[in-house]
Parts: C-alpha cells; sequence; structure tokens
C-alpha cells in the first residue's frame, strides 16, 4: 500500500488524544473515522464540519488515507474492503416572527425528519476518493484526484454542490462546506452573495479545478458553471482563481485568502455577467483548556457586460452587491460550544435605491457524542431599507453514524 499524508501510526496517535478529552468514546462514527480508524475530531476543529489541519491533509490527499481497515489491492485497484458511508438524521424546531411596522406574523415548523440522509465517501483508488451526499439524488458530489510531487500535491478536481463555486477543492471555515458549524455561514458574506445570491442557480454549482497546495498554501485555477449543471442545459463556466495561505502566529494558526471569479455566465435562458471578488480570513487556537475561532470575509461584486447588456448573477437588481462579517465561536469545555455573529450586504441596483440587510445571531451547541450534537441559535434578519425585521428561534438534534 503506498504511503500517504497521515500514516496509519500518525491517526492512530491523533486519535488516542482525541479521545482522551471526549466525554465518551464515539462507537457509531461516520464514514472517513470508519476508513482512517481515527475519531471524528482527529480532523475536525471544535465540531463537524470545520476542519483542521490533519483535516486539511486528508482531503488534500483526496480522502484515500486508510488506517487499519483492509484494503482490497490489484493492479490499479485500491477499494476499501467495505463500503464506508454514513448516515445524517436530524430534527429540528424553528419559530420565526416577522415584523413590518406595527405587524408581526410568527410562524412555527417541526422537522420530524428534517434530514434523513446517506453519505457516501472514501477512497475510490490509491489517488482518489469521492463525497456523495444521497437524498432520493445526488444532491452534492465530489470527485477528487492527487499526485504527489514531494512536497505539494497538485490534482483535478470535480464538483456539483450547494457549498459554494469554490468547493472543488476548498478549505476554509469562513463559509462553503466547512463554515456550517454553529449555523456560521448563514451571516458571511461570501455565502449570502456568491452562493444565495446567485440569480440563476439558487446556490447550486458545478466546477472543474485544478489546484495545488501543502500544509502552508492551496490554489486552485479553474471553470465554474454558476448555473446549476444539473437543470440547466449546457452551461458555460466562468474563470475562478482562488488562493489561501496558512501560517502559525504564535499558539494561533492563520488562514488569510482570497478568490476572484470574473466572466459571462451562459445557459439556457440567458447570458449573465459574474464580477466578483472575495477575501476571508479565519484564526484558530487555544487559550488554556478553551479553543477558539475568528472569522471574516469581504465580498464586492459589480455588473458585467454580458451580450451587450450589462448584468451581475449575483445581484438580482443588476448593480452593485457587496458585503462583509465576522464572527467569533469558542468551546470553553470539551462539550459545550458558544458563537456570536454578524454580517451585513448592501445592494445598490442599476436602477433604484439601495438595500442593506444585517444579520446578527447567537449560537449554542452541546456535543453529546462527536458524532451527535443538540444545536440552537437565535438570528436577527434586520432588513433596513424594506423596515422589516425576522427574528428566527431555531434547535435542532443531528446525529451521524
Amino acid at each position: 500500500m503506498k504511503k500517504s499524508i497521515l500514516s496509519a501510526a500518525a491517526f492512530a496517535a491523533v486519535a488516542v488524544s482525541a479521545v482522551a478529552v471526549a466525554p465518551t468514546t464515539s462507537e457509531a462514527i461516520p464514514s472517513f473515522a470508519r476508513q482512517t480508524g481515527a475519531a471524528c475530531l482527529s480532523c475536525h476543529f471544535q465540531t463537524f464540519p470545520a476542519v483542521n489541519s490533519f483535516g486539511r491533509a486528508f482531503k488534500l490527499g483526496a480522502f484515500t488515507d486508510v488506517g487499519e481497515q483492509a484494503l482490497i489491492e490489484d493492479e490499479a485497484l485500491s477499494l476499501p474492503s467495505v463500503l464506508n458511508a454514513s448516515f445524517v438524521l436530524r430534527a429540528q424546531y424553528t419559530n420565526t416572527r416577522t415584523t413590518t411596522g406595527a405587524t408581526t406574523v410568527g410562524t412555527t415548523a417541526w422537522g420530524v425528519p428534517a434530514d434523513a440522509v446517506l453519505l457516501m465517501a472514501g477512497r475510490v483508488g490509491s489517488n482518489t476518493g469521492a463525497f456523495v451526499e444521497y437524498d432520493a439524488g445526488a444532491a452534492n458530489w465530489q470527485l477528487l484526484n492527487f499526485i504527489d510531487f514531494g512536497g505539494i500535491k497538485g490534482g483535478l478536481n470535480i464538483q456539483n454542490t450547494g457549498f459554494g463555486p469554490t468547493a472543488a477543492i476548498e478549505i476554509s471555515n469562513v463559509f462553503g462546506q466547512h463554515g456550517g458549524k454553529l449555523n456560521g455561514k448563514q451571516v458571511s458574506s461570501v455565502e449570502q452573495i456568491l452562493n444565495k445570491g446567485n440569480v440563476v442557480s439558487g446556490g447550486q454549482s458545478t466546477s472543474v479545478a485544478a489546484w495545488a497546495g501543502n500544509e502552508s498554501f492551496l490554489l486552485q485555477v479553474g471553470g465554474v458553471a454558476l448555473a446549476d449543471a444539473t437543470t440547466v442545459t449546457s452551461p458555460s463556466f466562468v474563470p475562478l482563481v482562488r488562493a489561501a495561505y496558512i501560517a502559525s502566529l504564535g499558539d494561533a494558526e492563520l488562514m488569510i485568502g482570497g478568490g476572484l471569479i470574473s466572466g459571462t455566465q451562459t445557459a439556457t435562458a440567458g447570458a449573465w455577467g459574474a464580477n466578483a471578488m472575495f477575501l476571508d480570513l479565519q484564526a484558530q487556537g487555544e487559550m488554556g483548556d478553551m479553543s477558539y475561532g475568528v472569522y471574516a470575509d469581504f465580498t464586492t461584486t459589480k455588473a458585467k457586460t454580458a451580450n451587450g447588456v450589462a448584468t451581475n448573477i449575483f445581484s438580482a437588481g443588476n448593480g452593485k452587491a457587496d458585503g462583509n462579517s465576522i464572527r467569533l465561536e469558542v468551546k470553553p469545555t470539551h462539550a459545550l460550544m458558544l458563537g456570536v455573529g454578524v454580517g451585513s450586504v448592501k445592494t445598490t441596483p442599476a436602477a433604484g435605491l439601495s438595500t442593506k440587510r444585517t444579520q446578527t445571531q447567537v449560537a449554542v451547541s452541546y456535543e453529546i457524542y462527536q458524532n451527535m450534537e443538540i444545536n440552537t441559535f437565535y438570528l436577527n434578519d434586520d432588513d433596513k431599507t424594506a423596515g422589516t425585521k425576522t427574528k428566527t428561534l431555531f434547535a435542532e438534534v443531528e446525529a451521524l453514524f
């Protein structure tokens, strides 16, 4: 078996240290943990789905690392002896109150279950791995490949997900696939503008990206179909460049990143300009027995001429859309997490008045096991232009097994 980023011995050592501080050992661990033989917190920072340095290394190795799990190997064949799969089950309660002037409308919703999703993920071959989220169809999927050039790895990845346009190989915990702990990416400007603000796809994107990286940096260059390729006939691919630099500052780990998307998105119903730039920053570390994470981003987009018309795929008003956010997440004990965050988005349409929306959030999470949590948050969504405030109280039990 070829050497991987982390040997089985390294994974075992990390697993022992992670389990030692857990409230109880986790017997029913998801697919990656089954494949590597390491506890969930070996690869995740504070809690799922944020990643630490081991998690980033595992991803740059295309999810191929294994521990003691047996492999079936032959010429051009290297598969785990069993299919590593996980099942995600969520039960949710949501109470929403929307106030416009003197009128308040409240709604209550129960989701039991809210999600029941099958995850199949892990090693496909010695240098290839995959992630598939199956919810009556391949709702999210990624196919990752790598070549080891010594101190640097590189590869070619393909994705179709709702995790954002950079999801072919994203390692940041600010937004996207890894930014979901404590509902954090809800206030992210990258998430609100580039993902949810996409007027064509509503968030789902397809991309192909070549990449290179190691423990200090990651660069991806590719094309992204901002129109959902699963529902739109022959969408074009817009050029995308994304880079991140990772360094240590004292006891903290810093990641500074940014990206550019610029081109014309063509799809069945026409063409849209795509012109966006974003910056993101994260700092993760420990203070005594407490771990912390600070996450921030800034996003700006503007109209770009497509077929002679100035349009912006990231803004319904075809003008500018700008935003920023910052949030703090701390874990004072091995089981309890607290988070606060604020984000704002300002839209200036080509015609009409500007709009500004601010979101503030407080969140709490309690980890029963490494793969089971109780999550709750309070979100205040203030649309200052429309004079509308929406207050949401949310509670959830999430289990991955």
